[in-house]
């Protein structure tokens, strides 16, 4: 019904125009001016749209594992698929999948798709969720947790009573949030990638490719924020702007553990959400509390987070073998 357009290089104009500019759930993030920040050979890139009379109505970003696995672009955390707005109905939404699925049974033997998240798509993700559980799909579904915010209310006053203490504690330290230097970022990827070092991981990106995605892809979309306590880095973020639903995300936290006076976890979020209320976003997202597609709940974690005011969102995962 669909002609398949395997993505290349000639395609990527057109591909980021409809993630951008058609799209009902299209961000940033699956555009290939952010994608391809990753090196040739990473992956092996399995991407395709779908075309309907010259007009793309589907994009589908993804890679082929070395286990004949089709899974939505791994360097994206939601991968698609994104579905043009203008398609985005019962049965047209159904012969997509439908027309998606006959394109990857000739290449893969299981598919792995983690589309956008209710919270960062423009329209309600309902149907898409209805169709991909009746077209035989298992789903899975990670938590993760947003505040609220109004530009007329600090986001103090929303956070539990014991969070609101142990961020008083820093009150007397006269902290400053700022935007983090390019020579200051080396400071802050340390501190992220000792983070990463206790639970056995590495941060997704290298301090090379923050630096490219700051400066060359999404300059207008990332933020890097300090905290700072005279001239002593106490904590730092890194934060995603969606600003066609005035979300702010935050990707990555780094604190200074040798900090002790007070929490400097604490002091950054409360700092972070701040200044996001004050620039207008409504609502601060902070990412999943979940671990092997939500196989388990990091509950200190989230119960941390739910202290800021914190509410429950699902990023849902579905997969089919054929």
């Amino acid at each position: 019904m669909f002609e398949i357009l395997t993505y290349n290089k000639n395609l990527e104009t057109r591909w980021d125009r409809f993630v951008t500019q058609e799209s009902m759930n299209g961000t940033f993030l699956q555009t290939r001016r952010f994608l391809n920040y990753h090196p040739e050979g990473r992956f092996r890139d399995a991407s395709f749209a779908l075309e309907a009379s010259g007009t793309i109505i589907a994009a589908f970003p993804g890679v082929l594992n070395t286990d004949g696995e089709w899974v939505s672009h791994p360097g994206s955390t939601f991968g698609g698929p994104i579905i043009s707005r203008h398609f985005y109905t019962a049965e047209r939404l159904a012969n997509i999948i439908d027309s998606a699925e006959q394109h990857l049974k000739t290449i893969a033997k299981k598919i792995k798709i983690r589309p956008t998240s209710n919270l960062f798509a423009q329209e309600s993700t309902a149907l898409l969720e209805y169709i991909f559980e009746h077209k035989g799909y298992r789903r899975q579904s990670e938590l993760s947790i947003f505040c609220d915010l109004d530009k007329k209310t600090d986001p103090l006053e929303k956070c539990e009573k014991n969070c609101r203490a142990i961020f008083k504690k820093s009150s007397p330290f006269n902290l400053e949030l700022r935007d983090l230097t390019d020579e200051e970022l080396p400071i802050f990827y340390k501190h992220l990638c000792i983070s990463k070092q206790k639970f056995n991981t590495k941060p997704v990106h290298t301090l090379e490719e923050l630096l490219d995605l700051r400066h060359n892809r999404i300059s207008e979309e990332i933020r890097f924020r300090g905290l700072w306590m005279d001239n002593t880095y106490v904590a730092g973020m890194m934060m995603f702007e969606f600003k066609k639903t005035n979300v702010l995300h935050a990707q990555y936290i780094a604190t200074n553990n040798e900090i002790k006076q007070f929490q400097p976890a604490t002091a950054m979020y409360i700092s972070a959400m701040r200044e996001a209320a004050k620039d207008g976003f409504g609502k601060m997202s902070w990412g999943i509390s979940t671990e092997n597609c939500g196989e388990y709940l990091n509950l200190s974690l989230f119960k941390f987070k739910e202290s800021f005011g914190g509410r429950p969102t699902v990023n849902l995962i579905y997969t089919k073998e054929f």
